[in-house]
């Protein structure tokens, strides 16, 4: 037991030496707020201080906190010196109504003042104090007039009205969006400059920085009246609108008043729609309400207007040839029955002021046509230009064309324009092969294959007896490929196919497709979502040859992270020949195969 007794001794003499020396260092303990220079603090004389005390004077001069209601102010505290073990600081106010004290967190409850003192736990005698003045924000302001003009040079008084009520400091810093327009003083007396439309703010004082604004109108007597035609043509029976512009252009009273020196030509209503009533010519007066004597005169002249025109026949033209059009206007006695003429498409058709119209390059264009009275009535004539067929060729060199199937090719006729595309279309063995020519594409052909073997396809076309050729061949082209193998290698898939035939293959194309274990597709194509994509190979295939597996090309496809993946199926869809006939494989002969994966 005694050999405990010693060292609980040594210690309890070391906690009274520590406490002796706090004791000793307590009228040295200075406490402090760390954040001042952040806090919306200020001087007991500082204006703004007084603007909210409204002038009322405090006998101390302490800083003033300013704590917004229902706000929170946070305080950082220190004290000093630093080897003191408790540095702890006691927050307390006089009047907790006004101020709660949540750790070093000040939260405004009512407008008021208070005192805040932030003592040494220690030492309370250490200590610093602050007034706190608890102010009451403005949330929303109004600005209001007895009107909301004010002549130039003129006088209006504005008031501004506060939300909540109890706002602390009710009082607005008045400012006018253009003074070269109005101005404001500090009492919001606003004083009208020149004619225009400004926005008077009024922003308040105690730094909530709520604001309100109230456009004011700086009125201004019209000065002048101009119209948009000096002269106007209107129709017997019709109308047309006169529009008056009232200057300068921020006039207060914009309002006219319209009349017609004889209304027996032509009468006009209050919104400036003038009507036709006879041929002649008379004035249309438009006065400014307010001020009658500004005003502006339109002569009007009432004319006899087209009703309606028709073409004559057509002629018939050809390329580099010229023909004349004719057309009847009606009525007869029309002020002015001339047309304005213009071609819909001028790389097919020219068309003069006088109705000549060239041909320029086989095709169909329009001629359309408008009156020149304003009585706007129009219409249009189709003219076909003709083009001579100067020449033909092939699509293709060599069909391929498996045996009972039909392939379509056909003919180029130059130049493209060319009008008449009738051909006639022959073949040398017809044993071989047949021929049908499309009705409504006289110029192709579906080319059916009866048995092995090689024939020539001949057309002829009907404009210049031109001539073109292609050779024929029959045979089981189907098969020309075959699927060796694929496989499925780290998301990627792989492909080897067999040119099993003797021609060159320049182009294939396959279609893969992913599927779940139940059959159920997985989406891999990153433009529609299917389950199918594209791989192509576009390097030539010798016969005998084999596909390089590098050298396939995805269309559209998008890896998939599903892990139910379990099988995808490969298929050959097509093939190109020589880099001319593209030959699709029928679904029954496509070289296909499934295999089983996990990726």
């Amino acid at each position: 037991m005694k050999k405990f007794l010693f060292p609980l001794l040594v210690l309890a003499v070391l906690l009274v030496s520590l406490s002796a020396a706090a004791f000793a260092e307590g009228e040295n303990i200075t406490v402090e707020i760390s954040n001042e220079a952040k806090l919306p603090l200020y001087a007991a004389d500082d204006p703004y201080v007084s603007m909210l005390r409204h002038g009322a004077q405090q006998e101390d001069s302490l800083p003033v906190l300013v704590v917004p209601v229902k706000k929170s102010v946070q305080l950082q505290t220190a004290v000093k010196p630093v080897s003191l073990m408790n540095k702890r600081v006691q927050l307390t106010v006089d009047r907790p109504d006004l101020v709660k004290i949540q750790g070093k967190s000040l939260n405004g409850l009512i407008p008021g003042e208070t005192i805040l003192t932030a003592a040494s736990e220690e030492n309370p005698a250490a200590k610093v104090q602050y007034r706190i003045l608890v102010i009451q924000y403005a949330t929303r302001l109004m600005v209001t007039a007895e009107e909301k003009t004010v002549p130039v040079g003129g006088k209006l008084t504005l008031s501004a009205s506060y939300v909540p009520e109890d706002t602390t400091l009710q009082s607005v810093i008045w400012s006018s969006g253009d003074e070269r327009i109005a101005t404001v003083d500090e009492n919001g007396m606003v004083t009208g400059i020149k004619r225009g439309s400004v926005r008077i703010s009024a922003v308040e004082r105690d730094g909530s920085k709520v604001k309100a604004s109230l456009n004011i109108q700086v009125v201004q007597m019209a000065e002048e009246i101009q119209l948009n035609d000096a002269a106007h043509l209107v129709d017997v029976g019709r109308s047309t609108v006169l529009k008056a512009t009232v200057l300068p252009k921020d006039t207060n009273d914009k309002n006219v008043v319209w009349s017609s020196s004889d209304e027996g030509i032509a009468r006009v209503n209050q919104q400036g729609r003038v009507t036709g009533i006879a041929l002649g010519e008379c004035e249309i007066i438009c006065c400014s309400k307010e001020n009658g004597r500004i005003q502006a005169r339109a002569t009007v002249h009432v004319q006899q207007p087209v009703k309606s025109f028709t073409f004559g026949e057509v002629p018939k033209i050809y390329t580099g040839e010229s023909g004349q059009l004719t057309w009847t206007v009606e009525p007869s006695n029309a002020s002015n029955p001339a047309l304005k003429l213009t071609s819909s498409n001028e790389k097919i058709l020219l068309v003069s002021e006088n109705g000549t119209i060239t041909g320029i390059s086989g095709g169909e264009a329009y001629v359309n046509a408008v009156t020149t009275d304003g009585s706007n009535r129009r219409a249009r004539i189709k003219v076909k230009v003709y083009q001579h067929v100067t020449g033909v060729r092939m699509r293709r060199s060599v069909a391929y064309i498996d045996i009972g199937q039909t392939n379509t090719t056909g003919a180029v006729l130059e130049p493209k324009t060319a009008t008449n595309h009738m051909m006639t279309w022959t073949i040398g063995d017809s044993s071989i092969a047949s021929v049908t020519p499309l009705k409504k594409e006289p110029n192709r052909v579906k080319i059916t294959g009866h048995q092995q073997g090689t024939t020539t396809l001949t057309g002829v076309t009907e404009d210049g007896g031109f001539q073109t050729s292609m050779t024929v061949k029959i045979g089981n082209y189907d098969r020309s490929l075959s699927l060796r193998d694929a496989y499925v290698k780290n998301k990627s898939v792989f492909i080897i196919a067999k040119n099993q035939s003797d021609l060159d293959i320049t182009s294939i194309t396959a279609e893969v497709s992913f599927m779940d274990t139940e059959g159920n597709p997985i989406p891999v194509n990153s433009k529609d979502g299917s389950n199918t994509f594209q791989m192509v190979y576009q390097k030539t295939l010798r016969p005998g040859r084999s596909t390089a597996e590098d050298d396939w090309k995805y269309v559209d496809y998008k890896p998939t992270d599903s892990p139910a993946v379990t099988t995808f199926e490969i298929r050959i869809t097509q093939f190109q020949i020589n880099n001319d006939w593209n030959k699709t494989i029928q679904k029954k002969h496509q070289p296909t195969k499934v295999y089983h994966v996990h990726l």
